[in-house]
């Protein structure tokens, strides 16, 4: 934790400069009088205070924070407001503030925060940052928003095809009283309701009348773009005020102009002989690209290429940097530090949050520019990426190729950062101190150069009897494994023996990082000698030293601490390339995180999505957000908006009946048979959503022959880019596409290229996933039933997402076809079915429900081709 320090007694003629003001204007009596207790109580050591202003910039209440010595505190800042003061007592009287009060007073100045010296006996003070009086919050008007919507309204003058939407009204009237009120606002709003043009409208509004800034964050690429190029342009016309938008995004996206020169300029820095002509191409795009971002290239660059020059927090030189003022990064971080609307994914969003929570919301690590109001599009991922961010992911890859960065031998051909950083001290050995070259030499190639290949060497010693334990335990080679630590495998005799090398490896990785920080407190010694060089090398050993030290953390913290607050779990499998080995932990329950973090930090949160209702009630997704806790301080908003679109005529569900179980042995042999005529019955045009990749090969190995046969193009996810894959398939109109996971959601295929989506099974969550049988166990062991509190809502909501690719807009039909007969013969199949809008049900054997489908579908394709001609004549 950063500390004030009490500066060196200073003469009395320093102490005569300080500024002269009357303590009492700024300290009320009663302040004061507690303020001399707490010090007295201290036994006159130095007390660190957060103090409340008035209406007049007066302190009128306090509390005590930390208490330290004689010349310095702990200076705890985190989740300080506008409009608060940070106070703290100089026991020698002498206030002008020293370095350290400096630095604090800077941070929290920044953020409207004031700071105050006093003397023991709370009689003189000298203000270094004013306090900060928080302007009123100007509210927006409504009737003018929903004028724009209207018909008639400016909506309407600019759009070719203008449709009035009263789900959007509804919206806007929620959103609107969400930033007047200071609600959390939960609004679930079917496809076709409008709703980015519903929450934007307020956003804006809002962040122009109070100069605040609104961060508005999505799940997927895709909604981000319709934001950027097409929402917000249109925003533009129907606003006559000027504001500013910037799509942000994270810092690895940018290429390091540093790094990018000495890969260049320093073959000793990397193994390039590969990567030569990659480079060469990321060098020249360099030169000419205003963006600077990897998407910007154009073209694909390898990972491991673009990992060795990409822009990282860690290995930043900010302005000492040669190529700050040119820097992709800054450029894009200053641009948002002015911008009214950030546009940011939930993963950026989330490390955001993550970070400030670590370091008590210091803005200068922070991923994004200070924020005060947040719109989460595409919220019912909320739980999921929450629990990313404020847990650990660490590889044994990723600490290998810390190690490589540092040192690397292959081929009798030495690179890495500790090489060059050797070459470069005896390169200018002319001009620095023999003493301290002989020090900075011999703590390299004596204790440094040497305890990396040990952790390398302790690396595969200590993982490599529990990587092979559990492949062995679970059987399985190629396969991933996932093995969640619990009690029982705690208490295998195995497992300690597996561990036994672990806190040896700990320390190893721990030393390496301590010789690091000091190879770098030399190479500062050695500045004057090749400044700018030197700059460079510090910064990134000491990135690799933190790396360091957090790998021994996340390694602590997986395999031999343990708690009921947090999951933990081991991910294994064999590649060609080697072992994987991921160690991870998420928090059993990320409601408390939610609501320090989210909910308590920011006046207004705004969450909507197609899917955010379970039997079209809000009741889970409260629950599992820790959302329930406001239900009954009227902070909470719900709002449940149906899509305009006419889904009893534009949709028909097919259940065919009969069929196997999906955990049933004869339901993988039957199943072929029913895709393929599945599959016919709309001639193609469909997606295929599995819920586990394993099917999805097998029966794509199985169907791909006959349907190219009867002139189908089929295509399987993994064997393109997404992007590649949507633009084919939307192409070509007697396509087949065989997905899981992630084509759920965020995809967007308008027309006849997609008239049938077809669920061969209920999305069910793997139940062994770790993250999934630790709640459900909490559940149960509260006395709850997981599977209808937990497992069915999980489902429903993921299948609601998948039932949303059919339907894109009014003139959009389509058929649902579901081979999981659970849903027509379990009691929780009716919370499946009420969770959709109100569509055609056909229930039947396989041939009766697809003969449906078909006539449906001709039906459909025959009144639209006779739209088509009646347009064109």
């Amino acid at each position: 934790m950063d500390g004030v320090k009490n500066s060196t007694p200073q003469p009395d003629v320093h102490q005569e400069t300080m500024p002269t003001v009357k303590i009492e204007k700024y300290l009320s009596e009663d302040v004061r009088i507690f303020m001399r207790q707490a010090i007295e109580e201290a036994h006159g050591n130095e007390v660190f205070f957060v103090g409340r202003i008035d209406d007049n910039k007066c302190v009128d209440r306090i509390e005590v924070r930390a208490r330290g010595n004689q010349v310095e505190v702990p200076a705890i800042i985190a989740h300080l407001e506008k409009g608060e003061v940070v106070i703290h007592n100089h026991p020698s009287g002498h206030l002008n503030p020293s370095s350290a009060d400096v630095h604090i007073a800077s941070i929290v100045g920044n953020d409207g925060i004031g700071f105050f010296i006093v003397d023991n006996p709370v009689e003189n003070i000298n203000v270094v940052v004013e306090p900060y009086l928080p302007p009123q919050i100007s509210q927006i008007e409504l009737e003018p928003l929903r004028q724009i919507l209207r018909p008639g309204g400016k909506l309407a003058g600019v759009l070719p095809v203008y449709e009035y939407r009263e789900a959007q009204i509804d919206m806007l009237e929620s959103v609107v009283k969400a930033f007047n009120e200071e609600k959390i606002a939960l609004i679930e709003a079917g496809t076709g309701t409008g709703k980015t043009m519903a929450y934007l409208l307020p956003a804006v509004r809002w962040a122009l009348a109070n100069k605040k800034r609104v961060v508005i964050s999505t799940n997927t690429i895709n909604l981000q773009e319709q934001l950027i190029k097409k929402d917000i342009p249109l925003i533009r016309q129907l606003l006559e005020e000027h504001f500013s938008v910037e799509l942000v995004k994270g810092r690895s996206n940018y290429v390091c102009l540093r790094k990018l020169y000495e890969a260049e300029t320093q073959p000793g820095l990397f193994e390039l002989d590969e990567a030569k002509q990659e480079l060469k191409r990321i060098a020249e795009w360099a030169r000419r690209t205003e963006d600077g971002s990897r998407s910007d290239l154009g073209t694909a660059v390898s990972d491991k290429v673009w990992e060795k020059i990409q822009s990282e927090s860690d290995t930043t030189l900010r302005s000492r940097c040669p190529y700050y003022n040119r820097c992709f990064f800054y450029q894009a971080r200053r641009r948002a530090a002015v911008a009214d609307i950030l546009i940011a994914n939930h993963h950026l969003l989330f490390a955001d949050l993550s970070v400030r929570s670590a370091s008590g919301d210091t803005s200068e690590i922070a991923v994004l520019p200070k924020y005060d109001r947040v719109i989460l599009d595409e919220a019912h991922n909320l739980e999921d990426v929450a629990s990313k961010y404020f847990g650990i992911r660490l590889t044994y890859l990723g600490i290998m190729r810390v190690l490589n960065r540092l040192s690397r031998v292959k081929n009798g051909k030495k690179s890495g950062l500790l090489h060059v950083a050797e070459h470069k001290v005896r390169k200018h050995s002319g001009v620095i101190y023999r003493v301290l070259l002989d020090d900075f030499l011999k703590h390299l190639l004596n204790n440094v150069l040497p305890q990396v290949e040990k952790c390398r060497v302790q690396m595969d010693q200590a993982l490599d009897p529990l990587f092979y334990w559990i492949l062995r335990r679970e059987k399985t080679q190629y396969e991933e494994v996932k093995l969640r630590i619990t009690e029982k495998v705690r208490s295998d005799p195995q497992w300690h023996e597996c561990i036994r090398d672990i806190p040896g490896l700990i320390q190893m990785l721990n030393n390496l990082s301590e010789y690091l920080v000091k190879l770098v407190k030399l190479l500062g010694r050695m500045r004057n000698a090749f400044e700018k060089e030197a700059d460079s090398l510090a910064v990134d050993l000491r990135a690799q030293s933190e790396r360091l030290f957090a790998a021994a953390m996340g390694l602590q913290k997986t395999l031999l601490e343990d708690d009921r607050e947090t999951i933990r779990w081991i991910e294994a499998r064999e590649s060609q390339q080697g072992k994987v080995l991921r160690f991870c932990t998420s928090p059993l329950d990320i409601a408390p995180i939610l609501q320090e973090n989210l909910y308590e930090r920011f006046p207004t949160i705004v969450m909507t999505s197609a899917t955010l209702t379970v039997d079209q009630q809000f009741q889970f997704f409260c629950d599992r957000v820790g959302l329930s806790a406001y239900a009954q301080t009227n902070r909470q908003t719900e709002t449940l908006l149906p899509s305009p679109f006419d889904f009893r005529n534009q949709v028909m569900i097919g259940i065919p009946t009969g069929i196997p179980q999906p955990n049933e042995a004869e339901f993988e042999k039957q199943l072929p048979g029913l895709l393929l005529a599945a599959i016919r019955a709309s001639r193609g045009r469909a997606f295929v959503l599995f819920t586990a990749y394993g099917l999805l090969q097998r029966m794509y190995r199985t169907l791909r022959s006959p349907l190219e046969a009867e002139g189908l193009l089929v295509f399987r996810q993994g064997e393109m880019s997404r992007h590649r894959l949507l633009h084919l398939f939307r192409e070509k109109t007697t396509s087949v596409l065989f997905a899981t996971d992630s084509f759920w959601e965020g995809v967007d295929v308008q027309g006849e290229s997609l008239v049938h989506v077809i669920i061969p099974r209920l999305p069910f969550r793997v139940p062994s996933e770790p993250v999934i049988e630790a709640r459900v166990e909490a559940i149960e062991q509260r006395g709850g039933n997981s599977f209808m509190e937990y497992t069915v809502p999980q489902a429903v909501i993921k299948f609601k997402q998948g039932f949303g690719r059919l339907i894109r807009n009014k003139t959009d039909y389509g058929a649902i076809t579901i081979l999981d007969s659970r849903i027509a013969s379990k009691p929780y199949g009716r919370i499946f079915l009420s969770s959709l809008p109100d569509c055609q049900v056909v229930i039947g054997d396989s041939e009766q429900v697809f003969g449906r489908i078909e006539t449906f579908l001709q039906m459909h394709d025959a009144k639209q081709k006779g739209q088509s001609h009646t347009a064109s004549g």
